[in-house]
């Protein structure tokens, strides 16, 4: 008997839909261990992924931990001892006249009388007319260190204390007891020395040998004191 065509085709379409249900499921079980496959190897990736990120994150996250550094302690520094304070230089005699110190030195072991004699203005150490006085022991050695700080040519001579004042340089009253160019005049800066044993007494005058200058006031005294024991320098005693 004839199958009608209808019934055909619908089993047609029966067979068909069931192929294709086949074929599709024998294609997913095929495909199915790839794709597990697949997930099996991009699960572990993922992790890994993920855990890196996480360890980064968490680094991130992580405030920094700042260790503390204690500044070194400075060494105490060692004040320097304070110096110990100078003995304070023994003030002059009080009886020593003014200047003693300053011109006039003495050494007793040999009896030595060192004297600067400096010539100004007109003046030996800054006394004219007779108002300074140079005493000192008899048979004392005398040196005498002359000097002119003066713009005048000045000289210097020991002569007799007795009589009037003379004009200008005469005779010495002691040998070698003057300085070169007496008559002449040291310049400004000029010096010399005049060394000489004084006697057991007497009394002179240190005088100018300049023309005029001495017969103007430029001279002082020296007077020899058997009763001094060490030389001295000053004002005149009257």
């Amino acid at each position: 008997m004839p199958i009608p065509l209808s019934t055909r085709f619908t089993t047609l379409l029966v067979v068909g839909a069931a192929g294709i249900a086949g074929a599709s499921c024998s294609k997913g079980s095929n495909e199915s261990p790839r794709l597990e496959t697949a997930a099996a190897a991009t699960v572990p990736a993922q992790q890994s992924v993920a855990s890196v990120d996480t360890a980064a994150t968490s680094e991130a996250r992580q405030p920094e931990t700042t260790r503390a550094v204690k500044p070194a302690r400075k060494k105490p520094v060692a004040e320097p001892a304070a110096a110990a304070p100078k003995p304070a230089a023994s003030a002059p005699d009080s009886a020593a006249p003014a200047g003693q110190d300053k011109w006039l030195s003495y050494d007793a072991a040999t009896k030595t009388v060192t004297f600067e004699l400096v010539a100004g203005p007109f003046t030996f150490n800054g006394y004219r007319n007779g108002g300074g006085t140079l005493v000192v022991p008899p048979k004392a050695n005398i040196v005498m260190n002359f000097i002119n700080k003066d713009g005048t040519p000045h000289s210097a001579i020991l002569i007799s204390g007795d009589g009037p004042v003379p004009n200008s340089a005469t005779d010495p009253a002691i040998p070698r007891a003057y300085t070169n160019k007496v008559l002449e005049g040291l310049p400004q800066e000029g010096s010399d020395v005049m060394r000489f044993p004084a006697p057991d007494s007497g009394t002179y005058r240190i005088f100018c040998g300049v023309p005029g200058h001495g017969l103007s006031g430029m001279w002082i005294w020296m007077k020899i004191d058997p009763a001094a024991k060490a030389p001295n320098f000053g004002p005149t005693k009257s």
